[in-house]
Order: C-alpha cells, then sequence, then structure tokens
C-alpha cells in the first residue's frame, strides 16, 4: 500500500500543476499558522498594555483622592492623640504647654485638610467596632447598656469612614448578676 507522499510524489510527477498546487497549499498553511501566532501575540501585547493603563488609572485615582497620604496622616494622627495628655502634664511648663497647643492645632489642622477628622464617642453611645478599640469592660445589669461606651479614653480619628487611629474605650458588658453581686457586697459590709 502506497502512503500518501507516496501518492502525491506519484502524482507530482505526472503532473506539474498539482506539485505548484502542493507548495501553495504549504505556503498557504505556513501563513495562517504565522498569521495565527501574531494574532495571538497582539492580543497578549493588547491585553498587557490594558492592564498597565489600568493600574495607571488606579494609581492616579488614589491619588486624586489624596490616598497617598493615607500612611502619613495616620503617623500625624498617632502623634496628636497619643501626645495631646501632654497638655494635662502638671511637669510640663506654662511656655511649653503653650507651644504643644500651638503644635497640636497645626497638626489638626493637617488632619482637616484632608477631610480626617477627631471623634470622641459620647457614654451610653453603640459601639462601632471598626472604629473603636476596647480597653476595658465595665459590667452592667442593665440589657440595653450591653455593647455601648462606658468611657472614651482616647479619641479616635477617621478619614473618608476609615479609621486612621481607633478610638480606646471601656464598653459596658451586660451581666444578670452584677446587680446582685453589688447588693451582696453592700449587705456584707
Amino acid at each position: 500500500m502506497e502512503t500518501q507522499s507516496e501518492i502525491c510524489a506519484a502524482e507530482t510527477e505526472q503532473n506539474p500543476s498539482a506539485a505548484t498546487t502542493e507548495k501553495i497549499l504549504k505556503l498557504l498553511d505556513k501563513n495562517s499558522r504565522q498569521l495565527v501566532q501574531a494574532l495571538r501575540e497582539n492580543v497578549n501585547f493588547q491585553n498587557q498594555v490594558r492592564l498597565g493603563m489600568q493600574r495607571e488609572l488606579d494609581a492616579l485615582k488614589e491619588q486624586q483622592r489624596g490616598e497617598q497620604f493615607t500612611p502619613i496622616l495616620k503617623s500625624v494622627a498617632t502623634i496628636c492623640v497619643e501626645y495631646r495628655k501632654l497638655l494635662a502634664d502638671e511637669a510640663v511648663t506654662r511656655k511649653t504647654r503653650r507651644t504643644l497647643r500651638l503644635m497640636f492645632d497645626e497638626l489638626e489642622d493637617i488632619l482637616a485638610e484632608y477631610d480626617a477628622e477627631i471623634f470622641t464617642s459620647a457614654v451610653g453611645e453603640q459601639r462601632r467596632p471598626l472604629l473603636t478599640k476596647i480597653v476595658n469592660t465595665v459590667t452592667t445589669a442593665d440589657k440595653n447598656l450591653h455593647n455601648t461606651i462606658a468611657r472614651s479614653r482616647r479619641p479616635g480619628v477617621i478619614r473618608n469612614g476609615r479609621p486612621l487611629y481607633r478610638e480606646f474605650v471601656d464598653v459596658y458588658v451586660y451581666d444578670p448578676t452584677a446587680g446582685v453581686k453589688k447588693s451582696e457586697s453592700v449587705r456584707t459590709e
């Protein structure tokens, strides 16, 4: 039995135009493969360009929103909240206290310029988990006070709904035996 190539060779000897046709078909097949490869490479290149442009667009949007300043604003918020307690320190001279007050006012102005605000939760207000950090819990027999603010220890700083510095709070925790314990301790005294 003859193979395909032997048949083609026999036909080529008998008909010279068949050889030309075969060469043309081979060239067409080669061109088709090259075209498909070029199209694949073009699609890959377009995707890479599109991804690069999207990254640049995201970076520009971030800059436009001022997000590149978030790490700096977090540091300013930390300094502003953490060291403000120095104003109440009796060991600090009046002149130093005045200088510190001016410095803290400037830091607050920087925060306000970038839409950040210092906040303090009111006693009895519902605790906001993303914006507050619990320092201590205070037991209460009042079910309505559960998970509400008992005391704000240190203010927080928020910007666009996200915390730059979480508020430190004490929170009420419901304990039905809390009222009983108090009354028992009063009886024993």
